[in-house]
């Protein structure tokens, strides 16, 4: 099995978030958009590591909430990466299966071929399918389902 492409969750993977600040300003009713300005900051280290992987692997980002315009201003992520899919532009969200099959649609290639970083569980369990290859980044501080 040869790995060509590797997906990585944005917000608690590559931009650690504030989940409990998050929580309680979507309570609030605070837009997304609105709380990933304040409470986010780049990993530095994934984020370079996702740099370093081109041109050997296919490097795409999927997120639930905010907005590609948004988080390239702030990080221009888009450089680091070939694909950027985000829920609200894409009409369906993690955890639903059709949002990683359509990663890899896009990337041209087979679940077996991909990699799938993420920091929950929920999200990782509806990514794999036979052959996929899932990875839950555990931090001390996990976001929710």
């Amino acid at each position: 099995m040869a790995i060509r492409a590797v997906i990585f969750d944005i917000g608690g993977v590559l931009i650690d978030v504030d989940w409990d600040t998050y929580r309680k300003c979507e309570q609030a009713g605070v837009a997304a958009s609105d709380i990933f300005r304040s409470y986010e900051q780049l990993n530095i280290e994934l984020a370079q590591f996702v740099g370093s992987l081109h041109p050997r692997y296919k490097v795409a980002t999927i997120c639930n909430g905010g907005s590609c315009e948004a988080l390239n201003r702030k990080f221009r992520l888009s450089e680091l990466v070939d694909l950027m899919l985000f829920d609200g532009e894409e009409g369906i969200s993690k955890p639903d299966a059709r949002i990683y099959q359509r990663a890899l649609t896009r990337l041209g290639v087979q679940p077996h071929e991909a990699i799938f970083v993420d920091d929950k569980q929920c999200n990782v369990e509806a990514a794999q399918c036979p052959g996929d290859v899932c990875c839950l980044l555990q931090k001390h501080r996990a976001g929710y389902c």
